[in-house]
């Protein structure tokens, strides 16, 4: 009786081991892009929107912390562009107003919204 009853469980766990060898297997790991294709924009990354003042025409940025600045920022072109579709949403110009990572510009053209990624417009 006794032996029969060690006999039934180790039967028992042999059977539980062996449905683990035979789960599912993981799903096949999403494709990669060819590096060919992976490149950075070129448009160099200034920040984001922080506020808008429609009636006075000014836009806050909030500098990203790695963004780099050229030297002759004052008076520069920045493009407001909508983070989903990166489709441009208004033209800035750069102010001499910059402290820390807040910097001042005027709107040129078009409805930014709080959020958009402002980027460094071609020359």
């Amino acid at each position: 009786m006794r032996r029969g009853l060690i006999f039934a469980f180790g039967l028992a766990l042999a059977g539980c081991a062996g449905a683990a060898r035979h789960a599912v297997p993981p799903p096949p790991p999403a494709p990669v892009a060819p590096a060919s294709l992976l490149q950075p924009s070129p448009l160099p990354p200034v920040g984001r929107v922080l506020a808008v003042d429609g009636a006075v025409g000014t836009v806050i940025v909030d500098v990203a912390p790695d963004a780099a600045l050229p030297a002759d920022l004052t008076g520069r072109m920045l493009l407001a562009r909508n983070p989903g579709d990166l489709h441009p949403s208004a033209r800035l110009q750069a102010s001499a107003y910059l402290r820390g990572r807040t910097l001042g510009t005027r709107l040129v053209e078009g409805r930014p919204a709080v959020g958009d990624e402002v980027v460094l417009a071609p020359k």
